[in-house]
């Protein structure tokens, strides 16, 4: 089991010898979530995948997603460039920070007329962050997705 930065986890496949570019190489083939499989090179897969959150990883998820954070006053496109480069580290803390601040978002009072604090790029950052979590969360614990979902949102409500 792997992750793939912000394609998210999954299990290594198969390994193969393919020619890329004109040279023979052996690659990494990985199975990911949603049905998608990525063939990397070995020498990329060393430097692009990771392994699973480890326990004291989820630890450090669970205060993330438990603190009680005053929310950003930085305008929504900053915001965003920040989350999407968070997102696309893949890091298993980065992408609570990602869930807890939108949420922390959410739940103040919306503007008259407005259904969300979140911009839809905000929004879909969040939902983006909220499934690579909970996937990686599901497969390093062993539970089902809804599960791992479930968890998240008892961390989140601690402070909500």
């Amino acid at each position: 089991m792997v992750v793939y930065a912000s394609h998210g986890a999954g299990h290594v496949a198969a390994r193969a010898t393919r020619v890329v570019l004109g040279t023979r190489q052996e690659v990494v083939v990985l199975a990911l979530g949603g049905g998608l499989s990525v063939e990397l090179p070995m020498e990329r897969a060393h430097e692009l995948l990771r392994p699973l959150a480890s326990e004291a990883d989820m630890s450090r998820v669970q205060k993330v997603l438990g603190a009680d954070h005053a929310v950003s006053g930085d305008p929504w496109l900053k915001r965003r460039r920040d989350s999407q480069a968070k997102l696309t580290g893949g890091d298993p803390i980065e992408l609570a920070e990602i869930i807890r601040d939108s949420m922390h978002r959410e739940w103040r009072v919306p503007a008259r007329g407005s259904k969300s604090q979140l911009s839809p790029g905000e929004r879909e950052l969040f939902v983006k962050a909220r499934e690579l979590l909970s996937n990686e969360i599901a497969l390093a614990r062993g539970v089902e997705p809804a599960e791992a979902n479930a968890w998240i949102d008892e961390q989140l409500t601690r402070t909500g």
